[in-house]
Formats: structure tokens, sequence, C-alpha cells
């Protein structure tokens, strides 16, 4: 199912645009670097089985590497790839050891055990190593290794480089790198959002552009405020100006009607201030049915798409069959809409990393959200084949308007419910740091649960002991309550603070709940998402 989805992506978004479009060009002072690895293919060696490649990355001497991550288990024996995997990582500029170079390294392993007695480092490089060690020159963006003396300028970011190595165990390797403005900056956010989410051909559609400060307040008098919009379904880079531009405090809206042909568009903001440039990411969004005579089950349609899976938290709004018609329903439509908004990017840990996001709709209204009060029982009804057709999602949010009902995460489902409240505009957050993140509540009669790595609540006190100084916390601020349901220690212990906390009472984002989203983030910079 892994493939289906990748050949619906390069059909719907077209292959220029699953290699994400050309942002605006990246200035000082911070930077978001990528690596991007398109294809590893085997040309000598691996003589103890087949690969089963992954790779070791270095980004301004910041490892990172993907090795049993669940798309590199997924190509596991398969001695030609094109994986697409991204890593990434955020680079102050005036950290750089020489001004202006990002260095950058690129290993090549065979993830090999047992009888082969460890992995094999193959040769992916022209020079005498083993690996590409080169450079990004931000002048200008563009790729350089100064060990290939005849010819040290390999080409412009985002632009496929291809080295093959000469050692007995060689492979080819084609990648691309980029440095591009970063999402997010102390003190400074950009929102960028478009109504419908899922946009009928013909059917206008509206973007808005907001400059918010660091308490998501728009507050903020930007230098340039920017609506960036491509039209081309395969266009493999933005050309040209803005769509719009201005000079103003707040927002920016602008309204456009996409192609007729149900090419899916792309689109993006960007924020100027005090020699700060912020760009959204890339949003790419569907238009009308991309398969309509597709048969059941229909994979999922991307309706803000900004980049690899393995790279991005993936997101599954589904149509709860007892409250709308359909996932084409204008109310569905305008809720799921109404969620990311206020939800998703009303919580300033989930907007400064809006571009590790994809959302989706699930194309069918076979699921529906259970009531969790009373019995306390998390028992969603799974949309069909679930597990099968949409096991590369991290988490489903089922949307509903019953209100005396209890949202819940069932998180071996990878599912949770939301309801859709103007006065409860951070359920959909709660539940997303459940599921994926692993959060726990911090309440009685909640869904507590003490995570193995990073947790927010602890069996004892102390672990809660142990672990509060290293969230800026004496032993003083734990704080306990009753298990309903108990065997040894009775209680439950956390020192996240009450109230106004987003485990609690659905507020603030706290010291624990920050270092688990950091944890995630990062898994998701080493492609392991």
């Amino acid at each position: 199912m892994h493939t289906l989805l990748r050949v619906f992506l390069v059909a719907v978004l077209g292959a220029g645009l699953l290699t994400l479009l050309q942002s605006p060009a990246a200035a000082d002072p911070i930077v978001t670097v990528t690596v991007t690895i398109k294809r590893i293919t085997l040309l000598a060696g691996g003589d103890c089985g087949d690969p089963d490649f992954y790779n070791r990355v270095w980004i301004n001497g910041i490892y990172h590497d993907n090795e049993d991550s669940e798309s590199q288990d997924d190509l596991e024996g398969n001695p030609d790839i094109a994986p697409d995997w991204e890593f990434s990582k955020p680079i102050d500029v005036a950290t750089l050891t020489t001004p202006g170079h990002i260095p950058i390294k690129i290993e090549v392993h065979d993830e090999d055990g047992g009888l082969c007695f460890g992995g094999e480092h193959y040769d992916s490089s022209p020079t005498a190593d083993r690996f590409f060690d080169g450079y990004i020159d931000l002048a200008g963006c563009s790729v350089h290794d100064p060990r290939q003396t005849d010819q040290p300028y390999l080409g412009g970011c985002r632009t496929p480089i291809v080295q093959a190595g000469t050692a007995d165990e060689r492979v080819r390797l084609t990648f691309e790198l980029d440095a591009r403005e970063p999402a997010s900056a102390p003190g400074l956010n950009i929102r960028c959002t478009h109504t419908p989410v899922w946009p009928k051909p013909g059917e206008p559609v509206t973007i808005v552009a907001t400059a918010l400060d660091g308490e998501l307040q728009p507050t903020i008098i930007a230098d340039d405020l920017e609506i960036w919009v491509n039209l081309q379904a395969s266009a493999a880079s933005l050309a040209g100006d803005p769509l719009q531009s201005r000079r103003s405090v707040g927002s920016l809206t602008e309204t456009f009607t996409p192609r007729a042909d149900m090419a899916p568009f792309a689109y993006g903001c960007r924020l100027a201030k005090n020699g700060v440039n912020l760009f959204s990411s890339w949003h790419t969004v569907a238009v009308g049915d991309p398969f309509p005579n597709f048969t059941f089950p229909k994979p999922a349609v991307p309706i803000s798409y900004t980049g690899p899976r393995s790279s991005r938290i993936d997101i599954v709004f589904v149509a709860d069959k007892d409250e709308y018609d359909s996932p084409a329903d204008p109310r569905f439509i305008a809720d799921v809409a109404a969620t990311i908004e206020r939800s998703y990017w009303g919580l300033k840990e989930y907007l400064t990393r809006q571009d590790m996001f994809n959302f989706w709709l699930l194309p069918d209204n076979t699921g529906y959200a259970s009531d969790a009060s009373g019995d306390k029982d998390c028992d969603h009804g799974l949309p069909v084949l679930w597990d099968d057709a949409y096991g590369w999602a991290e988490a489903a949010a089922i949307l509903h308007h019953r209100g005396g009902q209890q949202d819940c995460a069932q998180r071996s489902d990878r599912i949770f419910s939301v309801l859709v409240d103007p006065g409860k505009q951070r359920i959909a957050a709660h539940e997303t740091a459940h599921q994926p993140f692993g959060l726990s509540d911090e309440y009685p009669e909640g869904g507590a649960f003490a995570q193995e790595v990073y947790p927010n609540v602890y069996e004892d006190f102390a672990d809660c002991e142990d672990d509060a100084p290293l969230l800026q916390r004496t032993p003083a601020a734990c704080r306990s309550w009753d298990k309903e349901h108990w065997y040894g220690d009775q209680d439950w212990w956390t020192s996240e603070p009450m109230p106004d906390d987003l485990m609690f009472d659905n507020g603030r984002a706290r010291e624990a709940d920050i270092r688990r989203f950091t944890y995630v983030f990062e898994g998701c910079e080493a492609a392991k998402c």
C-alpha cells in the first residue's frame, strides 16, 4: 500500500511537486537545510544477501540516520531504491565555521546483521573517500565538493546530483540539497491557510497570510508579507513574483480560481521583518476527486502536502458517518479548515513546525467517533481498511459535533475524535499530543500512561522527583491523583502545572510537552516520522 500511495502522489501532485517547489531565496540569519536522498543503486558488492540501504547524514556537523525507520524497512532487500528520504535541520548562520558555507556529509550504509557480521559502508563518492563531503554555498545556493578538484561545483540547490563510488562495494547516489527560509523564528511566525480545504473544479480559493508574534498574536508590522501561488501541476520550481505583496500589520488575503482540469496547486506565505525572512513551506492541494473511477478504497486526498511522508506528521481527517453526509459535505470541509487554523495553528509548538505536517482527507465516511464518557471505553469505529490501506498515516482525526460526548485517542489504532466547537479550539491539538506525540492526560479519570522516553506522567513519585530538575523544576512541583484501577502504587504523578496546560485543560504546552514534541520532530528531521 505504500507503493500505491506514492503512485497516487506522482499522478496527483506531479513528479516535480514531490521534490518540493522552490521557495523564495534563503536568507540570513536562519535557514532550514534539507538533504533529500532521491535514489540509491547498487553497482557492485552486496555479497551477503540483498542490500538494506539507509543513510547517515551530517548537516553542519549534526548527525542523522534513518536506520530501522518504517520507510527504510519498507525498502529493504531492494538493490535500486527511490526513497525520497528528507533529512533537515534549522541552522543559525552565525554558527558556521566558514561564513556562508554549510557543511554536508552523506554516507550510504547496508543494515546487515546476523551471519553478515555487521553492516556495509558502500562507496558513493568518486573521490578517495567513500562518502560525499561538501557544502552548500548560501550565496546563490549552490553545492560544492572541494575534493573534486577538476569540478568542485556540482550544481545548484534543488538540482539532482549524481555520484558513483569506485570501490569493490559501491553504489550510485542521487541526492538534492537545499537551504530555504525557515517556517518560524523566535518571536515571529507566519500562518498560511486556504479555504475551502478541498476545492471543487472551478471553485474560488482564498488564501490568508497572517503575521504573528511569539504568542501568536497579530501584532507584527511586516516589512513584507507575501502570498505565493503555483497553478502548474507538474512544475518543479516557482519563478517570478509573488501573487500579492504588501507592507502591513495582520493579514493578507488573495482569492483565485485553480485550473479547470482538476490539477493540484501549491501555495505558500512569506514574511520579512527586520532582516528575518520566514516561508510557511509549500502547501500542495488537490482539486476535486483525483481518481473518480478508482475502486474502493480510494487513496487519501492531500489537502496540505508539504513533503515526504517519512519526514512529516501525516494527519488524516475523517468525516463521522453519523454526522456528515460524505467527506464532500460542505460542513465537513468547513470544519476541517477551522480545525487546522484554530487548533493546529493555534498551538505555537505546532505552528512553528508547520513544515512538518501533511493533512489529508479520507475519501469515505465509514468511520465514527465513540463516546468515552461513562465507562471510559475508547472504541472508535475504524474506517474500512484503515490499517491496511492507510497504515502510513500517523493519526486519523474523526470530526463530529456531539457536545455531550467525551473525546479520546485510541493510540494503538492511530485514531482520535475531535469535537468541532469554536469555544473549545484546542481539542485536536490535545488529542494529537496523545497520538502521534505520545503524551498522557494529566487529570483524574483521563487516559493516563507513563511514556518510556520523555514522559509527562509517571507511575511513582521517585520518577517524577528525578525528572523535575530536567524540566527546570523542583520535586515540590510533583502532584498526584488516584488511579481508577490500580495494582501496587495507587497514584499517577506529574510536575506539569495546572490549570492552563495542554494535557490538563487544553491550555498551553508546558515543558514536558515541549520536550516530547522536540523529540518527535527531531525524528522527522532524520526521516523517521
